[in-house]
């Protein structure tokens, strides 16, 4: 499986309480660490033993904050993220609960810019650790599924008082699970499921709520090697964004986000690559805007 990667929003609390003079503490819940949209076609199907490097990009834009009624909530509000994305991939012989065990890492470099109420910020530097130590594979014919446990550790660059962070400042725990099917012949469909639970923010006293979080893909081969069909991701807070034991903006302001756009997948003989654009829909308590995803699978 093609697990998840980190990837934020970009836009951190400090950021909008500086650009518009306001104490409502809200973009530690509308960012997150999940990366949804990394993953799409063939996101259950882990390949042979041996050590892979994948490398992601993407490209975000927004040009709104949406609020809890899915309008526009932060004057002059435009927001930019271009990260690249290396992930070091082990899979093993090793047979584990009836499957094949493997490990992963992901440290991603991010370039962060925010215009929001008449100011303007700027950020580049690492993102946060992401670690897998346990990761099982299933199945070889056409159900194949994987599951994970990942865990997200503070160790990007984090300062209360900065516009812009691109660490989080807290510890996520995050079961992944994955499936591809194949059910007929040129045919793919695939989902990654996460459910992400996250630590307080000590330097804040925020504690942002669970997330619930699905990619999806559907692909059909038109070559042997050229692939084309639709992706997207699902995410919905769960539970409320608390701050010093009250849920914030009254209501816990639970994000969501709905997106859905065309994507292109090429095999070579080794590796693949793949492209996939989509456009956020249902947006609440979040950046609203596109995305542009990319990833190349390298074995070593």
């Amino acid at each position: 499986m093609e697990v998840r990667i980190a990837f934020r929003r970009g836009m951190l609390l400090a950021g909008i309480c500086a650009a518009l003079s306001t104490n409502v503490h809200a973009t530690e819940g509308g960012s997150d660490t999940i990366g949804e949209g990394a993953e799409a076609f063939f996101a259950g199907a882990l390949p042979p033993a041996g050590l892979y490097g994948l490398l992601y990009y993407t490209h975000y834009f927004a040009s709104r904050f949406n609020d809890s009624h899915g309008n526009s909530s932060v004057p002059g509000f435009k927001l930019n993220a271009d990260v690249l994305i290396p992930r070091l991939v082990y899979m093993s012989n090793l047979s584990l609960l009836g499957g094949r065990f493997g490990a992963y890492a992901v440290l991603p470099m991010e370039h962060l810019s925010l215009d929001a109420g008449g100011a303007s910020f700027d950020r580049t530097t690492l993102g946060d650790l992401i670690v897998s130590p346990a990761m099982i594979a299933w199945g070889d014919g056409s159900l194949r599924t994987v599951a994970a446990v990942e865990f997200v550790l503070p160790t990007g660059q984090y300062d209360k008082s900065a516009a812009l962070n691109t660490g989080k400042n807290y510890y996520t725990v995050r079961p992944v699970f994955g499936i591809s099917w194949f059910p007929a012949v040129g045919f793919e469909m695939s989902a990654k499921v996460t459910y992400s639970v996250n630590s307080m923010n000590t330097a804040t006293d925020y504690h942002s709520g669970q997330l619930f979080h699905v990619d999806y893909g559907a692909s059909y081969a038109v070559t042997t090697r050229a692939r084309v069909g639709i992706a997207g991701y699902f995410v919905k807070q769960t539970t409320d964004d608390t701050q010093y034991g009250a849920s914030v903006n009254g209501e816990g302001f639970r994000g969501q986000v709905f997106a859905i756009g065309p994507g292109f997948r090429y095999e070579f003989a080794k590796g693949s690559v793949d492209v996939r654009v989509v456009k956020e829909l249902l947006v609440r308590n979040r950046p609203a805007g596109e995305a542009v995803w990319a990833r190349a699978v390298i074995p070593f």
